[in-house]
């Protein structure tokens, strides 16, 4: 039997233990935390001059839409941001206005503790811990042989007419809607080498890479990190001459990484609102979002389809934020469709988003394309654009490839829809989803699978608009050059029809005698005809002669010298 006074003893070297233990381990391995705010009180910043926190263009879309500028716009408390940051074992990482939060890492259970126990602070939550990375989670962009690319029909598009035109948003195009004047802002996981590529050498040259900034590392080179935004922007605003045609391709851009590409954590979704946030502050009109969350490498942080319901995860609640700013989003539904889980990822359930499944140019889903309805039933995805077998430009070469994979529909509708707003500048961003989904070609019977299906940016254009663009039915020229020309320059023509069609071209000599007549075929759209059979002539004048399906004929007058 233990005496009281032996007991007494062991009980205080039990405490005593014990404090020592939790001494020792009390410092540990950097983790991650949300500190959220219960309030933004000692702000120096104020709702009436919006002007310090936000940029003329995020003010001037605010008042176009009558939208009001609140608290929510408002930065941090910066006297609550230096109080966490005065312990010594807290890092910054990120913050955001929206959720009134700072992401930091602490090194001392102790230090979180007290902060969590601070007046001002509303909760505190673990985002990351760490665990052994996974491989490198992107499979989307597979490359196959290059294919090699010569002049075509379908000048400028090349080897892209058909995704492009399976939208009709060629026909936009050719009214000189290519996004010009729109502001894009692409969140991905880097951008590597896209200021080396030449089929993305014209945004450069143009000034139109409006800003670049990382959310993860914060080292200020997003073109250093993971290729899988570069091929994304390929998509949208790649330009090769007459092979390669992206959907918008004079647009503005923000590329933004929120994305740590070798691992997967929840706390991404973090730096992903941080990046939304930065978008919006920018002025950015779209922001697409190629990437989607379901688990991660901490298994107890993932999502349940349950969850799944527009307005759970931080990031389905930062998407529809982002809308109620004016901005308009594109976001890729995921490639689970042939997966156990098979249902879209998050924030491609945002309520307010549009979610973009893959399909061929031809139309034909992708199987890997998530598919829906969310976890509320709502139509997800919204809409279908080209992801498989999608063409784009290799971020390692600048080769033309193929790539399979949501990430690569999203940016397809992302370029059209900055199109159609150009063209379109007075409607609202719902109003504008609305129009698209009323385009598409399954709309009045959606399903879960294609949603809404595959938009039609022409007939939406004209449905808003009143205006109809006709193209001719007669052959129409752009150009022909050289023209003077010398004996052994090759002679190329830039014509359109809107009709697939025949077209029989003849020189004629200033005798009036044919001199080579050969015929070719046209297709729908514009053509570049590039002519080598005309070389060792004689100097002088002739004339072009092009005879269409109709007989019309078009003569055109060429010197040679």
């Amino acid at each position: 039997m233990v005496s009281k006074k032996c007991s007494i003893f062991i009980s205080l070297l039990f405490l005593l233990f014990s404090l020592v233990s939790f001494s020792s381990f009390s410092q540990q391995d950097t983790l991650f935390y949300r500190i959220t705010f219960t309030d933004k009180a000692f702000s120096s910043f104020d709702v009436n001059n919006p002007s310090e926190f936000l940029s003329q263009r995020a003010i001037a879309r605010r008042s176009k839409f009558n939208i009001a500028i609140t608290s929510q716009d408002l930065p941090i408390s910066q006297f609550y941001l230096d109080s966490i940051l005065s312990f010594s074992s807290v890092e910054w990482k990120n913050q955001s206005k929206w959720f009134n939060s700072v992401i930091i890492t602490c090194r001392d259970t102790n230090d979180i503790n007290l902060i969590a126990a601070m007046s001002f602070v509303e909760s505190s939550v673990q985002t990351k811990i760490n665990v052994s990375h996974r491989s490198l989670k992107f499979d989307e962009l597979r490359t196959e042989e290059k294919e090699v690319v010569n002049v075509n029909i379908h000048y400028p598009y090349g080897i892209t007419y058909n995704q492009n035109h399976l939208h009709k948003i060629d026909y936009l195009h050719d009214m000189e809607f290519k996004g010009q004047g729109i502001h894009i802002a692409v969140i991905d996981a880097g951008f590597e080498n896209a200021n080396s590529l030449i089929g993305l050498e014209h945004l450069f040259n143009e000034n139109r890479i409006l800003s670049t900034k990382d959310f993860v590392t914060h080292d200020g080179d997003v073109y250093l990190d993971h290729f899988h935004g570069a091929a994304v922007l390929s998509v949208i605003a790649g330009k090769i001459e007459g092979q390669f045609f992206g959907t918008a391709p004079k647009a503005s851009f923000h590329l933004l990484r929120s994305e740590d590409a070798d691992a997967e954590y929840i706390l991404e979704e973090d730096y992903w609102v941080s990046a939304a946030e930065y978008a919006d502050s920018a002025g950015a009109d779209i922001i697409n979002t190629s990437l989607g969350y379901t688990t991660f490498d901490d298994s107890t942080t993932n999502h349940s389809y349950s969850e799944l319901d527009g307005n759970t995860t931080i990031i389905a609640r930062a998407s529809n934020i982002a809308v109620t700013k004016g901005m308009f989003l594109c976001t890729s539904a995921g490639n689970l469709g042939d997966s156990n889980w098979g249902h879209i990822s998050t924030p491609a359930d945002a309520d307010d988003v549009l979610t973009v499944g893959a399909i061929d140019s031809l139309g034909i889903r992708g199987s890997f394309s998530s598919y829906g309805l969310s976890a509320d039933g709502d139509i997800k995805p919204n809409v279908m654009s080209v992801g498989h077998n999608c063409y784009l430009i290799a971020p390692w070469d600048g080769t033309i490839i193929r790539g399979n994979g949501t990430s690569f529909s999203s940016p397809m509708m992302a370029g059209m829809v900055a199109c159609l707003w150009q063209a379109l500048p007075d409607v609202n961003n719902e109003q504008l989803k609305q129009l698209i989904e009323e385009s598409s070609h399954q709309y009045s019977n959606p399903d879960s699978l294609m949603g809404y299906g595959i938009p039609d940016f022409y007939a939406a254009y004209t449905k808003e608009s009143g205006v109809t663009f006709l193209r001719s039915t007669n052959l129409k020229v752009h150009s022909i050059y050289p023209n003077p020309k010398t004996k052994d320059e090759e002679l190329n023509l830039l014509l359109s029809s809107h009709i697939s069609q025949e077209i029989t071209l003849s020189l004629i000599d200033a005798m009036g005698r044919i001199v080579h007549s050969f015929p070719f075929q046209l297709e729908e759209g514009k053509n570049f005809v590039n002519i080598t059979q005309w070389k060792s002539l004689s100097s002088g004048a002739y004339r072009v002669q092009l005879k269409d399906a109709k007989e019309d004929l078009i003569y055109l007058p060429l010197i040679i010298h």
